[in-house]
């Protein structure tokens, strides 16, 4: 009898390796989504994770600089596990920034997050230094108007014009009524259900992550999930 290998090792030879099959990178794959956060990873992935950060908060910006990288390349990236980032506000100035990125899609808002974060000091430094009168004529005013005209004293709206949102679509997000009301029903989602005493805090599959505000504390926690 012939052999057929060499025939079919001749045709493997000619024809060329089969492509390796690209594996997919679930870190850039970002989405809004209905509970009105913004979710990087696998929509399908086996283990889900909640973050409720304040954009003032000190030990968020930390987390979304130093955590949520090493989160990306180590767990993201594999479509084991995604991760979603919720607004929780804190204050009058949280939520002026957090109407801003709400307003957004998904990819630009995260990126502005990012932009929040990495200058918190230099945005929020103008809410300090308002006066007692200007903030006594903010809390006259009905609440949806307030956080237009905080930013607008503060000049929040203009430093995001200067980072890429227009200052009329800025000025256009801070007095969505449906994004503000958005951004309440995060927060009393995080109270109630996640029991939130601190920003940032954290939930894995629906269920709260108590006293964890770091990723060395965190990550921990994450492994024990996927084992």
């Amino acid at each position: 009898m012939i052999s057929r290998r060499p025939a079919l090792l001749m045709l493997a030879l000619a024809l060329g390796a089969a492509p390796a099959l690209a594996k997919t990178d679930w870190t850039t794959t970002i989405a809004a989504t209905p509970e009105g956060g913004i979710r990087i990873g696998n929509p399908a992935a086996k283990i889900k994770i909640v973050e409720f950060a304040s954009y003032t908060c000190g030990h968020c910006k930390v987390f979304h600089e130093e955590g949520l990288p090493a989160l990306k390349a180590k767990y993201i990236s594999t479509g084991n596990v995604s991760f979603e980032q919720r607004s929780f506000v804190r204050n009058g100035p949280d939520f002026a920034a957090s109407l801003l990125v709400s307003c957004q899609p998904a990819v630009p808002a995260l990126a502005f997050a990012g932009k929040l974060f990495a200058e918190q000091e230099k945005w929020s430094q103008p809410f300090v230094d308002m006066t007692a009168a200007q903030n006594q004529a903010i809390t006259a005013m009905p609440q949806a108007q307030q956080p237009a005209k905080l930013a607008e004293i503060a000049g929040l709206d203009t430093w995001a014009a200067a980072r890429g949102l227009p200052l009329a679509k800025a000025r256009a997000c801070l007095i969505d009524k449906a994004n503000q009301d958005k951004l309440i029903a995060i927060r009393n989602d995080a109270m109630t259900n996640y029991k939130l005493e601190g920003t940032p805090t954290f939930g894995i599959n629906g269920v709260p992550v108590p006293g964890v505000y770091d990723w060395a504390s965190f990550e921990p926690k994450l492994q024990a999930m996927l084992k």
